[in-house]
């Protein structure tokens, strides 16, 4: 089966990538195009949609670009899975036809979220693992309830993104356990439907599919599908599940008590748990790994990658910031010993607390006037770094606290684990090594193993991270530093505290 290959096809935020793998995990090629929403007119400022049949145009057209650059027959392709962004949603009619297709930053139902969490917030909350509801599928349903009432009454079945290109695929409607729970749809606990849900948010009865699991071949490319994309009809089409649980699949990170931090736009960082574990306080969100029988506990970090691309346009030209400038900015911050010359920053990342969503003042803060210091943009650079670090650490902290666990290992992937500087950085804020991934997407590696389990090619989980894992490096904490980061990241909480206080008040 050396000739063989899978393809994973992620649906994310700001565009789709088709990825073609071999059996040993080895990369072959990848499509990648970004994508836009559009802005309805009765959804508010805030309301995004996508044209499902113009993005399923871009997806096939990534999936033939793809097979075209790896060279090699739609036949040697034995498997095809799929994953997406968390909460972004597809409703279907009856007859299977879309209704609405809308991506996780759709937040038109802020009056219905707002009002759902009123009244049954902390129920809902038990029983999904999430909040606020403005995020989730029934706050958005409420809105069409409202709002559309015609295609209200029409809506049958409420899928994730990965879910609709698996049924774009294979005609088979089916909602995968990790995808289902993120959008607030089903008891987390029990992973099954909830009356009490259904009851209190008067949802249509039977408007979740049928609940399976990731590496599940549910189906085959039908004929349609094959034309479209240039696929062979008959391939094996295998569940694929929510970006960040596939991101921690591609790292192998599987048992109690590991951290997987999938590090990109935002800052994810999921502890693997055996039994669902929901905070009492409300601040973070519990959902299924893509395991069968384990869950995740999130305490997320926020904006992390989004933050740190806009400090790269602040502190280059635009003929300066392209891809190369993040290399620039790691050998610009290498250069500056910890603590950033007293510098701390304060522009995104942050500890998570879903029970208070509001506006969050920060910046940069200065030890005394910068002209005396002889602040440069490098100490900048080494501050937002120390920002990332720091957030991760306590969001760590939060996760150790609510769960009862102690960390077993921390592993980190995605684009931000490409800066050496940051994982060091990382490695000594926490004062113990970390495992960084040499890839930028962990998560497409994961759904290249569920297609790979799936087609049959390996037994279980395991043995596919064995034989596909990516490339990884263990970086450990240097001794002076991670002492001295020991004071920083104390000076730093105190400073995010004192900033949260004056943020109350000033609100």
């Amino acid at each position: 089966m050396s000739d063989k290959y899978v393809l994973a096809v992620d649906a994310g935020s700001s565009g789709g990538r088709a990825l073609i793998f071999d059996l040993r995990g080895s990369l072959t090629s990848t499509a990648v195009r970004e994508w836009s929403y559009e802005a309805p007119a009765d959804a508010g400022p805030m309301g995004k949609e996508f044209d499902p049949g113009e993005f399923w145009g871009f997806i096939c057209q990534l999936i033939a670009e793809a097979i075209g650059k790896a060279a090699i027959a739609p036949v040697d392709i034995i498997a095809v899975s799929a994953a997406s962004q968390r909460q972004g949603v597809v409703f279907l009619d009856k007859e299977g036809h879309e209704l609405y297709a809308g991506p996780n930053t759709d937040l038109r139902a802020i009056i219905e979220g707002f009002t759902i969490d009123g009244e049954f917030g902390r129920e809902i909350y038990g029983i999904t693992g999430h909040a606020p509801s403005l995020l989730l599928s029934p706050a958005k349903l409420q809105w069409f309830k409202t709002n559309r009432p015609d295609v209200y009454e029409r809506i049958a079945t409420v899928l994730s993104i990965s879910d609709w290109v698996i049924y774009r695929l294979s005609g088979q409607c089916v909602g995968e356990a990790s995808c289902l729970s993120g959008i607030g749809m089903v008891d987390v606990c029990e992973l099954k439907g909830s009356s009490r849900l259904e009851e209190m948010l008067d949802l249509p009865h039977g408007i979740c599919p049928e609940i399976t699991t990731a590496g599940t071949c549910v189906g085959a490319v039908t004929a349609k599908a094959a034309e479209q994309s240039g696929l062979v009809a008959g391939t094996p089409v295998v569940v694929g599940g929510s970006d960040t649980q596939c991101g921690l699949l591609g790292m192998g990170v599987v048992d109690e008590g590991q951290i997987g931090i999938v590090a990109g736009w935002s800052g994810s960082i999921q502890m693997v748990t055996a039994v669902p574990v929901i905070d009492s306080d409300g601040r973070t969100w519990t959902t299924c790994h893509v395991l069968p029988g384990k869950w995740i506990l999130e305490s997320n970090a926020q904006q992390t990658g989004g933050a740190y691309d806009w400090l790269k346009g602040i502190l280059f030209s635009e003929s300066q910031a392209d891809g190369d400038t993040y290399e620039l900015m790691d050998r610009l911050a290498e250069d500056v010993p910890p603590g950033a010359g007293g510098v701390l920053a304060f522009i995104g990342p942050m500890v998570m607390d879903m029970t208070r969503m509001r506006v969050s003042l920060g910046g940069f803060v200065f030890p005394v006037t910068p002209s005396v210091t002889d602040i440069k943009r490098e100490h900048l650079i080494r501050a937002a770094l120390e920002n990332m670090a720091f957030a991760f650490r306590a969001n760590c902290a939060q996760l150790e606290e609510i769960s009862h666990l102690k960390i077993k290992d921390v592993k980190i992937g995605g684009g931000l684990a490409q800066s050496r500087c940051l994982v060091q950085i990382l490695a000594d804020v926490l004062a113990m090594p970390v495992v960084a991934f040499d890839v930028r997407h962990v998560t497409s590696w994961g759904t290249a193993m569920c297609a790979a389990v799936g087609s049959g090619i390996y037994p279980d989980f395991e043995q596919a991270i064995e034989a596909m894992g990516p490339r990884s490096r263990v970086v450990a904490p240097l001794p002076q530093s991670a002492q001295g980061y020991a004071q920083y990241y104390q000076r730093w909480l105190v400073a995010a505290n004192w900033l949260d206080k004056l943020g109350e008040d000033m609100g």
